[in-house]
């Protein structure tokens, strides 16, 4: 009896122990790929292939108080800082929130637009990393960004509801899990996912084409198109054409 009850528990020690040499194997995996595409997108930006625009003096929550949004605890899952969505390098310090019919209505003070960001260079594409507070209707002009050029003009874009921008909760929207749009993709998908706070949260990413590539872009502007959705952008990124893979 001592042996057979000395064999269960080698045997139990055994399942343990190979439990946990899996999941250290996952982890140091997971780890090791995350190293390569952040070291990827670095190579871009030191080759001059991408490059993100700073965005701290314009954002309206820093990406600090994230973990500090008690009523949504899935917000301490955010990615932050430095990093790579679909091959492009971005930077998310914060996010710059623009006024929504629905937000206004629940007491939310936001502004309609955040002009002038800085940007003074040449490029291919823009990069958007962006979400959303609650739904419209599908292919619903939800914000424009705005490209001031060298010369004085102006090229004004649209992000659609649905097409390119969704509702970073992905519970209230019920509706599609990525946008439906040629030029955007599902970024980043996390949050929490316990038992009775399953908050799925996710943000999309959209390449916008500069139809003017060989004019220094000075600006950019960011207009609320005023309808139920608070359009809530975390990064900017500069760069050629195609690298969202």
């Amino acid at each position: 009896m001592a042996w057979t009850k000395t064999k269960k528990a080698i045997g139990w020690g055994t399942v343990v122990l190979l439990v946990l040499v899996a999941a250290t194997v996952f982890v140091s995996r997971h780890k090791i790929a995350n190293h390569i595409i952040l070291a990827r997108g670095e190579r871009a930006i030191a080759n001059h292939i991408a490059t993100p625009v700073d965005l701290t003096s314009y954002y309206g929550t820093s990406a600090y108080y994230f973990d500090l949004i008690m009523s949504v605890p899935a917000w301490q899952t955010v990615p932050r800082w430095f990093q790579v969505f679909d091959n492009v390098p971005l930077e998310i310090g914060g996010m710059i929130c623009l006024w929504g019919e629905r937000s206004a209505k629940g007491g939310v003070v936001l502004p309609e637009q955040v002009l002038g960001i800085n940007v003074n260079r040449r490029f291919e594409t823009l990069y958007v990393c962006h979400g959303a507070f609650f739904a419209s209707s599908d292919k619903t002009p939800v914000c424009e960004v705005v490209f001031r050029y060298e010369d004085g003009s102006s090229v004004t874009n649209q992000l659609l509801y649905g097409s390119d921008i969704l509702d970073w909760n992905v519970k209230r929207a019920k509706g599609e899990i990525a946008p439906t749009g040629p030029h955007s993709k599902l970024a980043w998908m996390g949050g929490t996912f316990t038992p009775g706070r399953n908050e799925p949260v996710r943000f999309c990413l959209t390449a916008i084409e500069n139809p003017l590539p060989s004019l220094e872009v000075t600006s950019i502007d960011l207009v609320s198109c005023k309808n139920r959705t608070a359009p809530c952008i975390l990064a900017l990124t500069t760069g050629r054409s195609g690298l969202m893979k």
